[in-house]
């Protein structure tokens, strides 16, 4: 069963068309990543997935269930948005039982819920810290534990780092992949930065609205006889990446 499978996706603002033919499939246990330049049509798929966005044409599965029955569909997915969206005023602790009370979870069960979490992501000191006192990467982190509270199955990540310092960046990219190692988590990571990427992961790579490439990254990187993504995304499209 896969974690996210995306069906001939079409997508038009007006009469401008945003995405054309979009598919690829997310496997259960997979750090997957969908690459491309900014423009290319990332935040339209993952408002599409997220149900930001009105499906216009094709179909969107999670953990088999349609998109449609958002209700069933969305039930183990956890979101973090490019924009953060915690409460500056509250504490870590506050903000994670708020959004637990949304779920229907009470203090406890909102904490027990990610209470390997909490330490594993570097948490266990700061949840009765201000959330504004806290720096970028911290804040992040803050919105991704959030994310996972109830055993979420399916993480989606628009842009996570951006604006991170590189540290902070490859640290919770660490940390993703080990939970992705270890538990029954699938991640679909969205990102237009090509150092993000490991030979590990699998990726479906964008541009101009459709998918060019969709596939391992290291049988990506054997296919083209190509030692980076970014060498692969210039042979395809002829473009350099700054």
């Amino acid at each position: 069963m896969s974690a996210l499978e995306l069906n001939n996706i079409n997508f038009k603002y007006d009469e401008k068309i945003v995405l054309n033919d979009v598919s690829f499939i997310i496997p259960n246990n997979t750090f997957f990543v969908l690459l491309g330049l900014n423009g290319a049509g990332k935040s339209t798929v993952f408002g599409l997935i997220t149900r930001l966005l009105t499906l216009q044409d094709g179909e969107v599965f999670i953990n088999n269930h349609s998109i449609k029955n958002y209700q069933k569909a969305l039930k183990s997915v956890g979101i973090v948005f490019q924009e953060p969206t915690l409460d500056l005023d509250l504490t870590v602790r506050q903000n994670l039982y708020y959004y637990g009370s949304l779920k229907g979870l009470s203090f406890n069960e909102t904490l027990n819920s990610i209470k390997d979490e909490i330490i594993n992501i570097g948490l266990e000191e700061k949840l009765d810290t201000i959330t504004k006192e806290l720096n970028g990467g911290h804040r992040r982190r803050v919105e991704i534990l959030r994310a996972l509270i109830a055993k979420r199955k399916l993480l989606l990540l628009d842009e996570p780092t951006v604006g991170l310092d590189v540290k902070s960046r490859f640290d919770i990219l660490t940390y993703l992949r080990k939970l992705v190692e270890t538990t029954d988590l699938s991640v679909l990571w969205i990102t237009h930065l090509f150092d993000e990427v490991v030979s590990s992961d699998g990726i479906a790579i964008i541009n101009n609205g459709s998918i060019i490439e969709d596939s391992e990254v290291s049988l990506l990187l054997k296919k083209y006889n190509k030692t980076s993504v970014d060498e692969v995304f210039q042979y395809l499209t002829k473009k350099e990446i700054k």
